[in-house]
């Protein structure tokens, strides 16, 4: 199977794109999605924040433990290729298209499929049904490959076919580098 060419980032346009919830401080981060009030992403547990907070800290652990070198404490998050889904999160959305090639692999890491759900998956043995070996696993570009041909690219087409599959929409990419993403947000 080959590696998608294009990272893929969703937001609204309304905030822009680049932004992460946990750049702020916890109590911010609270403020900001309790203004969130449509999409997908209004929908949130409570403890969202929280989560999202220790997930991106085991994240970077994991990310440095394979060679990683991030020079941001949190990521940007994009999806590896198109995911019609994403824009469902947002109630006006835009989207910016990244090749991977200008990507250093020192700065991106990826998990299958968003990292939430696949941490979920890993910690959760009442989630089992859904949860494959590759869950609460962080990969390296270098492993990628290896990756796709054991799982494939989610698709629709899977995830409204397969219930064991219905919440892999995406594989996650998450870039931990400030310089690739100012040079697309001069273009936006």
């Amino acid at each position: 199977m080959k590696i998608p060419d294009f990272l893929y980032h969703y937001y609204e346009i309304e905030q822009g794109p680049f932004l992460n919830i946990t750049q702020n401080k916890f109590e911010e981060a609270i403020k900001v999605q309790n203004n969130i009030s449509v999409g997908f992403n209004s929908k949130r547990p409570p403890n969202y924040i929280e989560l999202r907070f220790a997930l991106e800290k085991r994240l970077k652990e994991a990310f440095i433990a394979k060679g990683g070198k991030p020079n941001r404490n949190d990521p940007f998050y994009f999806t590896l290729g198109e995911c019609e889904w994403m824009k469902s999160c947002y109630e006006n959305p835009g989207v910016i298209k990244i090749p991977l090639a200008d990507i250093k692999p020192e700065h991106i890491s990826f998990t299958y499929p968003d990292s939430m759900v696949s941490f979920q998956f890993y910690d959760e043995p009442k989630l089992a049904k859904y949860s494959k070996a590759c869950n609460g696993q962080v990969y390296l570009l270098n492993e990628l490959q290896e990756l796709l041909n054991k799982y494939g690219i989610p698709s629709e087409e899977k995830w409204l076919s397969h219930e064991n599959l219905k919440y892999d929409r995406y594989i996650e990419v998450q870039v931990w580098d400030d310089s690739i993403i100012n040079t697309y947000q001069d273009k936006t």
